[in-house]
């Protein structure tokens, strides 16, 4: 081996020769794209509002006045902040979803759904 790339320069390639290389970006850089966020400000409010509303209907019983609210304001309060909400509109709609989930004869009426559709016809397109 020579010093100083004498054998490429005897093979006819110049070592000072500098190599470009292109680079492809790949659409999967981790963000979510245009329409899976779309998809999610329009039906996020009623999916929304569709877990509270099972999450009601499972705490029926005597249980319910206990468990509804312990599950419902960490329920509320985790919706609200993956809707974008801040921390103390969260905190509101954590206690709100737990004192509705409390209450024992909101079971077989979706309010919570309800809420979240008239949430969403009320957003701009």
């Amino acid at each position: 081996m020579a010093v100083n790339g004498a054998d490429d320069r005897e093979q006819g390639v110049d070592p000072e020769e500098t190599v470009e290389v292109e680079v492809e970006r790949l659409d999967d850089s981790g963000e979510p794209q245009k329409e899976d966020l779309r998809l999610v400000r329009a039906i996020g409010p009623v999916i929304s509002g569709l877990i509270i509303d099972v999450l009601d209907f499972a705490t029926l019983g005597s249980a319910g006045a206990v468990l509804g609210f312990l599950l419902g304001v960490p329920a509320g309060w985790y919706l609200a902040r993956n809707l974008g909400l801040d921390r103390k509109r969260s905190l509101y709609a954590g206690l709100a979803c737990g004192v509705y989930c409390t209450i024992p004869v909101t079971s077989p009426i979706p309010l919570a759904t309800l809420i979240g559709v008239w949430v969403r016809a009320r957003q701009p397109a």
